[in-house]
């Protein structure tokens, strides 16, 4: 057989059911392929399956492209009906696909994404799983388990629906029960895997708990998977373990039988010294074990092959001489950007017509988070929360679940949409782009309508797919669409001077007093600050005595862990260093985002507050950044008043909301509903420590 032809799909389908209906699995896996327009194969292993499920299938040999793989004797199992399938497919990209509708057919197109964005192997996680609750408690038990004891972080191995190229299983070994253990064991062999999350559309099989048998294999599965990528290299730091534990054991035992012999005793009677003699010899036979494995690993190693080369650069390859140079312009015809730009988005497509390809939207994929950031910094919109970044800590610390959209046309990207579904008590069951943010929203290239339009109405189709009430999205500027908007915030941003010098004439003349005053009377000072909790003390307080909870620590540390340096906190202290001012600042394209702030009200008649910004500002300016964003409030507010008096305008933040249903309407759960007033009063009357710790638990449904 020739090799695997480049770009063909082949869908391997292991059937060891005879009732499965072979003609609706053809029909709906080749669906979203043959819209994709992508050359593609079924294979099909028959695992002891014959009758109506073998004569459909070669009824439909000449509707499909279709191979049929008859396996001797049957019930050899996944991974030898895997195995057998793979070596009869011609495809350069496998997809392994579970006997009857596991999943949403076109999410088989995910899958292929992930493959031709240059991952060797595809896991999927079913997300939301729609099965009975017991089988979803088992399968993440088992796979709470696998993360803990192995250090790996898939989430369901149980799928059934994977990708990988075709030359993964040349390298790696599957047999038995391993099969579904195959991303782990690919890992290992030093191919890059990835895990995307597939829509989950039905579970057929057993519900409930299973025989005792199956626990036991699961178990004994668990354990050898875990020495064969673990310990297969270093065998004597598992055996060595066990045995070493052993004679300590041992040990233990005999010692207090050989104190009593050493006072006359008789070991006659003493059963543990036995024991521990026992378990000691047995520790040694451990070690001896370790130290044989650890001779045949170190007079192979040789023959092992590890490691995979993502790439090799030699000098050779590089360094052309000047007449190479010469002949390599000639035999290159120049391109005019726009083509350059559609040649290396797209090499196996025609250049010339990129406008033949139909825009498509799919969800954002592993290993495309530098791609998209680089997307967001381009854009004359993309904003700091706009940033791959932020969903990471979202979805690490408050658990919702992201949906980040790309249109794109062949391989151009033309638009993002960063979008999060979040279920609370509070606000309902909603799509938000962004949570926790004060901007979101669609960022299309060239500001193209069209394209806006088409992530728009995707988002809208994933929120009622999920019955959500709304999808909100927090614009900065207005777009031209006939969806309802809240005029409830606003933002205030101003220009930076070119000197630090020229900062306090931008202030007007109270507020320019009031800095003046906290450093001349007061003597108060100014510093970039590491101290995170500090910060959050005060941060914390602060939104205590407005009545509102507090998000938690760990948020904090997520923003430091995730951005570094574009995360900085400046503080201010007294003379007798105590901090009684803190802003939290997001750095992002020549902006300074002035974001969370909190400050000690005993200290507020010092100026501190006047002071810390206009440092904030100097110190931008001494940094080369070019705007400073104070943040959004509402207009009517205190906070509103306080920047307007440092010299802010305020401008209008264009919210916008597609409601999902007829009963749906704007959402009301904001500080300024007078039905909230009386629990602002109660929260601002909590001890600190209760509000505090509640405030955190509460912060995820107040998104």
């Amino acid at each position: 057989m020739s090799g695997p032809q480049s770009g063909k799909v082949s869908v391997v389908i292991p059937v060891t059911d005879a009732n499965v209906d072979a003609i609706q699995l053809l029909r709906e896996y080749s669906r979203p392929l043959v819209e994709a327009d992508r050359n593609y194969e079924f294979v099909f292993v028959l695992d002891g399956v014959s009758g109506r499920v073998d004569r459909d299938l070669s009824g439909q040999v000449e509707n499909y492209p279709l191979e049929i793989v008859r396996l001797q004797g049957g019930g050899l199992g996944e991974s030898i009906a895997l195995s057998a399938g793979v070596d009869r497919a011609s495809g350069e990209f496998i997809i392994n696909a579970p006997q009857y509708l596991q999943i949403v057919p076109d999410d088989l197109l995910k899958v292929l994404q992930a493959l031709e964005s240059d991952a060797d192997f595809v896991a999927t996680w079913r997300h939301p799983r729609v099965d009975p609750w017991l089988n979803r408690m088992q399968s993440r038990l088992f796979n709470w388990f696998l993360r803990v004891l192995m250090g790996i972080q898939f989430h369901d191995l149980n799928s059934s629906l994977r990708g990988m190229k075709h030359h993964v299983l040349d390298e790696v070994s599957v047999y038995g029960e391993l099969y579904r253990f195959l991303p782990v064991l690919a890992m290992r062999q030093g191919f890059g895997v990835v895990e995307i999350k597939v829509r989950h559309r039905e579970e057929k099989g057993r519900t409930g708990f299973y025989g005792i048998g199956v626990y036991v294999r699961r178990l004994l599965d668990i354990l050898a998977i875990t020495f064969l990528t673990r310990f297969t290299q270093k065998p004597l730091r598992f055996f060595g373990t066990l045995g070493i534990l052993s004679i300590v054991l041992g040990v233990a035992l005999c010692v207090d039988p050989l104190i009593a012999k050493l006072g006359g005793a008789s070991l006659l009677d003493r059963p543990i010294f036995v024991l521990g003699t026992v378990l000691g010899a047995f520790g040694i036979q451990l070690i001896g074990f370790g130290l044989v494995g650890e001779i045949i690993i170190f007079t192979q190693s040789g023959n092992l092959g590890e490691y995979k080369i993502d790439e090799h650069v030699s000098r050779d390859a590089v360094a052309l001489t000047d007449e190479d140079a010469e002949e390599s312009e000639q035999a290159v015809p120049e391109l005019s950007s726009t083509s350059a730009s559609v040649v290396a988005a797209a090499p196996d497509t025609d250049a010339d017509e990129p406008a033949s390809f139909p825009v498509r939207v799919r969800e954002l994929l592993p290993g495309e988070d530098a791609r998209w950031d680089a997307f967001v910094r381009d854009h004359d919109g993309g904003t700091f929360f706009h940033l791959s970044g932020w969903r990471k800590v979202v979805e690490d610390v408050f658990g919702h679940v992201p949906y980040y959209l790309v249109a794109e046309r062949g391989r151009e990207w033309l638009g993002v949409l960063p979008l999060f579904w979040v279920k609370s008590p509070f606000v309902g069951k909603n799509m938000i782009s962004l949570p926790y943010a004060v901007y979101g929203g669609v960022l299309a290239a060239d500001g193209d309508e069209a394209i806006t339009t088409t992530l728009k109405e995707t988002a809208r189709a994933q929120g009622v797919e999920l019955s959500a009430d709304y999808v909100e999205l927090r614009n900065e500027v207005a777009q031209s669409t006939g969806n309802p908007t809240s005029d409830l915030y606003v933002i205030y941003r101003k220009e930076l001077p070119k000197e630090p010098g020229e900062v306090m004439a931008g202030i007007p003349k109270k507020a320019r007093a009031e800095v003046r005053h906290a450093h001349e009377k007061f003597h108060l000072k100014f510093e970039e600050s590491k101290d995170l909790a500090a910060f959050f003390q005060l941060f914390s307080k602060n939104k205590g005595r407005l009545g509102t909870p507090s998000l938690p620590l760990r948020w904090f540390k997520a923003l430091f862990e995730e951005f570094g340096s574009n995360v900085v906190i400046h503080a201010v202290r007294t003379p007798d260093d105590q901090m009684i001012a803190a802003v939290m600042s997001f750095c992002h394209k020549g902006a300074i985002y002035a974001y969370y702030s909190g400050s000690n009200a005993k200290f507020h008649r010092t100026g501190v507050n006047d002071f810390i910004y206009a440092k904030i500002m100097e110190w931008g300016v001494e940094k080369g950044f070019h705007t400073f964003d104070f943040g959004r409030s509402r207009a009517d507010t205190g906070a509103g008043r306080f920047k307007r008096n440092m010299g802010f305008e305020a401008t209008p933040l264009q919210y916008e909301y597609m409601l999902l249903h007829e009963a749906a309407e704007l959402p009301n759960f904001h500080p300024s509903n007078p039905r909230l007033r009386l629990w602002q009063r109660v929260w601002s009357g909590l001890p600190s420590f209760i509000a505090k710790g509640l405030g955190g638990r509460l912060s995820r449904y107040l998104p």
